[in-house]
Parts: structure tokens; sequence; C-alpha cells
């Protein structure tokens, strides 16, 4: 089984959404999804269609198959929880404090067949969240909305991933063409990363609250859309990866790197 780590260093970037979207698209695609929360907000489930928070989850129970839960699209997830008291949350804070591969180990007990793929949404970068989803994962999916922030930030963020040697591609979200703002962000991010930075960027769609409130998936419940558009072609280079660049191994020699991945 793959994992991929859906990483940003500012809030708001998209990942639950794209997290769930994805999932239910590469569920579409014939492979064998798994969506992980390592996130506190405890939203992932919403995206599933659940209606209210979960209290058994990764954070308090090593039980995966009790945990676990089923989409209407077929997708696997295992939310987050609710630790519940202070010292519970405290408790969970430093075992991944202590242990850097926790969340690793958790994923290799898994019994999933072997083209199945794990994508975890995590907390922003730098906590001990996103640090656990990076461990784990044969790639990470930088996720970059199209605001001043995400350049401030991504200097360290790449230096880190340098640091802890994880292939990645980067992906523009939350773009709307009609700000010049976003669009300056936009080549700017162009110009720094080059093909590193895939082509699928992500728009900003008031359809997808909208989704969410109704505990749909958005590429389901709204088709057509430009953003639709987006992650399916966002989707499609996943699965591209899975099936072809996930083999060839972490940018061994001869092997073949998909366009868009930076090798460690």
């Amino acid at each position: 089984m793959k994992t991929i780590a859906l990483i940003s260093a500012v809030g708001g970037a998209g990942r639950t959404t794209i997290t769930a979207e994805l999932a239910s698209l590469l569920r579409w695609h014939g492979h064998a999804p798994l969506a992980i929360e390592c996130d506190p907000r405890g939203l992932l489930g919403f995206h599933f269609g659940l209606h209210e928070p979960v209290r058994q989850g990764l954070s308090n129970t090593a039980d995966w198959a009790a945990c676990g839960h089923r989409s209407d699209d077929g997708v696997l997830f295992v939310p987050w929880g609710e630790p519940g008291t202070r010292a519970a949350r405290a408790d969970i804070a430093m075992r991944m404090h202590e242990d850097p591969h926790w969340l690793r180990r958790l994923l290799q007990d898994v019994d999933l067949p072997g083209d199945a793929v794990a994508l975890v949404d995590s907390a922003p970068w730098p906590s001990p969240f996103a640090e656990q989803a990076l461990a784990a994962a044969d790639l990470a999916l930088v996720l970059l909305p199209s605001l001043p922030e995400s350049c401030a930030t991504l200097a360290p963020l790449r230096q880190a991933l340098d640091e802890g040697g994880i292939a990645r591609a980067y992906v523009v979200t939350r773009l709307q063409p009609g700000r010049q703002l976003h669009t300056d962000v936009s080549v700017l991010l162009r110009a720094t990363l080059g093909d590193a930075l895939l082509p699928y960027e992500v728009h900003e769609d008031a359809g997808v609250p909208e989704a969410l409130a109704r505990g749909e998936c958005f590429c389901r419940s709204t088709p057509h859309s430009q953003t639709a558009h987006d992650l399916q072609g966002l989707a499609s280079w996943v699965s591209g990866w899975l099936l072809n660049g996930a083999r060839a191994g972490k940018g061994q020699a001869g092997g073949h790197v998909p366009r868009g991945v930076v090798a460690p």
C-alpha cells in the first residue's frame, strides 16, 4: 500500500476537501483508497456524509475495524476521533512527539490489497500531525493556496521535505483567476517551482462548502464545474503515479519519476 500525505504550511488550503474528493475519484479510477484523518479538527467524516463528530478514531483506539467507516462511494475512511479530556489530548500529542513513526506503523498493520492507497489529511505544517503524515508518506502532495502566505512559507517547507528525503509534487489551490493577486501568486509559484508544480490548479468554487453542508461528494454533485474538472485531472495524475511512478521507487536510478514529482 502506498501512502500520500496532503500537506500545506497555511490553513485554508483545502486539504480535507481534496483528501475526500481524491479518495472518491480514485475509487472511480479502480483503486482501493483509504482516507486517514490525522487532524484533531475532525472534519473529514463530514465530507463523507457523517452528520456529527465521531468519538472513536485514530487518536483513541487501535482497532481499525471498529473505527473505520465506508462512504456511499465505497471509500474506507478513518476519522481522528475525540480524545476527550485535556489529559487525553496531551497524551496523544506526547505519543506523536516521542514516536515519529507511530502513524507509519499503524498503516503497516492495515490489511488492504497491495494496490491500495492511503490518503492522509493532516493539520498544517509544522505540527506533530503533519510530521506523522510525512514520516509515513511515499509522496507528499503539497497544497499551495493562491495567497502570499504560500510564497512566504514555501522555502522552509521545501527545506524540511529535502531534509526528510520525501518525494513531493505541488498543487495551487483555491485559485480565483478574476483576482489579480491570485494570478500573480500562481505565476510566482510556477516560476519558483517549475515542473514540480502540477498543471492542475484547483479553482475556488462556492459549490464546495454547499456540497459539504449536504454531505455530498462535490465532484459527483457538480461534475461539470471547473473545480470538478481540476480535481478529476489531479486524480488522473495521482492514479498514473500509483500505476507507474510509485512502482519505480523513490527516485531510484533507472526508475521513471513522473512529471511533477521532485524525487528525494
